[in-house]
């Protein structure tokens, strides 16, 4: 049987660390039902991980989902023309590729849902970053921008099914696919190159916007890179170190229109943190202004190794059988209010290790 909670677990240490930091930058805790309309999830169905939602016929009749997506519901209920800060503690339910079930996945994230100007930007960015570095000292946060790559798309004469796989081949990070796929959909020699070196332009800050330039043309390619200059200059030393810039990175191209966001951490496999902006979004549900945020994915922590511990308590009060309840309980507070772990049993299992031993018999505490 496994402890509902462990402050020792990564996962359970990031929700108090992250809900702690998030409120020192005026955000406010967000919560929203685990069932919504179906009708909403249906009609942005494309924007969702995964096109199976769970379902069920409310009492009432009505058609209701497992939440598979925790920001279409903060965006359903946002106020027009105000600005919202929130972060939230969540569950989502989505299916798995890897297991053919649905599965119930942790998240923890925020929201920024209004004027999205540089500050908003370098704020969300810092943030995302001192995520990660609040969980692991071994982390990378990616950062690149969906108009960069929208933008050169949009000099390339393609066709929709074209522009999809010019997309597909970004995503795989294959110069090889890349480089064929062009050549089926008939490009020239030159846009070719251009997408090649795009599929290249990964690495240290400064070095990648710097490259950048050489294919930027038009004003929206241009606005990308100005934003990302800005934002990169505004983090602190400590979180410049980590940063990582993609200017290939693709994330859901039907939901994310600006900068996107993809954290590591050392030893795990995919990435614990995602996000982007996501103005359009917002003004398909119904809102003026934009959005930006980030979600960070408390179940892949649990892959995290543990710190080693010499203890499992500090503390075994050892109950006499003659033991009285007052006087068990005063002495098991005495130690927990001078910060020690304590366990009271007449016995401890063999597998778990105690710092101390203390019995409390005849109304008296004696260490043993």
């Amino acid at each position: 049987m496994e402890c509902d909670f462990d402050a020792s677990r990564p996962e359970e240490r990031a929700m108090l660390v992250l809900r702690r930091l998030y409120e020192l930058y005026g955000y406010r805790r967000c919560k929203v039902s685990n069932f919504e309309e179906y009708s909403l999830y249906l009609q942005y169905k494309s924007f969702l991980s995964g096109d199976k939602i769970l379902s069920f016929t409310d009492l009432d009749g009505r058609l209701l989902a497992l939440r598979p997506d925790v920001t279409l519901s903060i965006i359903k209920n946002a106020r027009e023309h105000e600005t919202a800060k929130a972060y939230y503690i969540e569950k989502v339910y989505r299916e798995s590729k890897e297991s053919n079930t649905f599965k119930e996945i942790n998240q923890m994230g925020l929201e920024y849902m209004g004027r999205v100007d540089a500050y908003a930007l370098a704020e969300t960015v810092q943030l995302a970053a001192q995520s990660l570095a609040a969980i692991s000292d071994g982390y990378i946060l990616e950062i690149g921008h969906m108009q960069f790559v929208t933008g050169l798309l949009e000099k390339l004469d393609l066709t929709e099914a074209g522009r999809g796989r010019i997309l597909a081949s970004l995503a795989a990070k294959s110069p090889h696919l890349l480089k064929q796929t062009a050549e089926e959909l008939g490009l020239a020699a030159a846009d070719t190159k251009r997408l090649l070196v795009l599929l290249e332009l990964a690495g240290a800050p400064a070095e990648v916007l710097g490259r950048a330039e050489d294919i930027c043309t038009g004003r929206k390619m241009q606005n990308a890179l100005d934003e990302l200059k800005t934002i990169c200059a505004a983090q602190d030393e400590a979180a410049a170190a980590h940063l990582r810039l993609d200017l290939a990175l693709l994330n859901d191209t039907e939901f994310y229109d600006g900068i996107l966001l993809c954290g590591y951490l050392e030893g795990l496999p995919r990435p614990v943190l995602t996000g982007g902006r996501y103005d359009s979004m917002m003004h398909k549900l119904g809102h003026s202004l934009g959005a930006v945020g980030f979600a960070v994915y408390l179940d892949e922590l649990e892959r995290l190794p543990l710190p080693a511990r010499d203890f499992d308590v500090d503390i075994w009060l050892e109950a006499g059988a003659d033991a009285d309840a007052a006087g068990l309980l005063s002495a098991a507070r005495e130690f927990a209010e001078a910060g020690q772990s304590v366990r009271v049993a007449a016995e401890l299992a063999p597998d778990i290790r105690c710092r101390r031993h203390y019995k409390y018999s005849g109304g008296r505490l004696t260490e043993c």
